[in-house]
């Protein structure tokens, strides 16, 4: 399992118990889930990208925000050329390892609070299965090479992951700041709901969660600019995917 940072549709908050509602298709069906938290609570969507855009519109990042390189981007951020970066915990390993100054590189819960409590979001990584078709002696052999690499060979702890092992509830170094940090999971969809996230994003074209990195890029070219507030642009998503909704409905 691996840490990552909270995403939109991942900080509705839940009314029985005050934490965090986790991704939900159900909540698809709001016409405005990214404004929401404009309002009152700052754990809602609008909040993440509105301190995204708030860094790039004060000046907090790099000039050249057109272009990336990743690989060069691990040197600098060991090196302190650069002073955060929003990533999984699965980055922090090649963080350490890109230079001489692996002590400086830390990782730390996204700065967002309920009520002062913290949360994150925990989710799988590569998912291991057995061909059902294969004959015993294979399927056995499969079996031995699955509990040795989720029992045995350290992987979890290597690469700054959760241990799978129910039974194991150690924590990498990774993890020293999310002490005091509620661990949480994604909900499933609801019965007979299950496709609907996934229809409404795709019929709003926010592709929200799923890669469309371009989105996430005109916040960036906009505060840059000055060209939109960030408030013309939650406002621009909430109406896509409130068509969407009602294309739905």
């Amino acid at each position: 399992m691996r840490l990552g940072p909270w995403r939109l549709g991942r900080l509705h908050r839940r009314q029985r118990d005050r934490r965090p509602e986790v991704h939900e298709p159900g909540h698809a069906a709001r016409q405005d889930p990214v404004q929401e938290g404009r309002q009152g609570s700052d754990t809602h969507p609008y909040a993440v990208y509105k301190t995204l855009y708030d860094a790039v519109a004060n000046g907090y990042t790099e000039e050249d925000y057109s272009t990336t390189d990743w690989e060069s981007s691990k040197g600098r951020i060991n090196n302190g050329e650069i002073a955060t970066m929003v990533l999984g915990a699965w980055a922090v390993p090649q963080m350490k390892q890109a230079g001489d100054h692996p002590d400086d590189v830390q990782y730390m819960p996204f700065p967002i609070t309920v009520d002062g409590k913290q949360y994150a979001t925990l989710a799988g990584n590569y998912s291991m299965g057995i061909n059902k078709n294969s004959d015993k002696d294979r399927q056995e052999a499969a079996m031995i090479f699955v509990k040795w690499m989720t029992e045995k060979s350290g992987y979890a702890q290597n690469e700054g992951g959760i241990p799978i092992v129910k039974s194991d509830d150690s924590l990498p170094e990774t993890y020293e700041h999310f002490k005091d940090v509620e661990l949480i999971v994604d909900d499933p969809a609801k019965e007979g709901e299950e496709d609907l996230f996934a229809d409404i994003n795709s019929d709003s074209e926010l592709g929200i969660n799923n890669g469309n990195g371009k989105k996430i890029q005109d916040i960036v070219t906009d505060a840059a600019n000055k060209t939109k507030t960030i408030d013309q642009i939650m406002g621009e998503w909430d109406e896509k995917w409130g068509a969407a909704v009602e294309s739905e409905s």
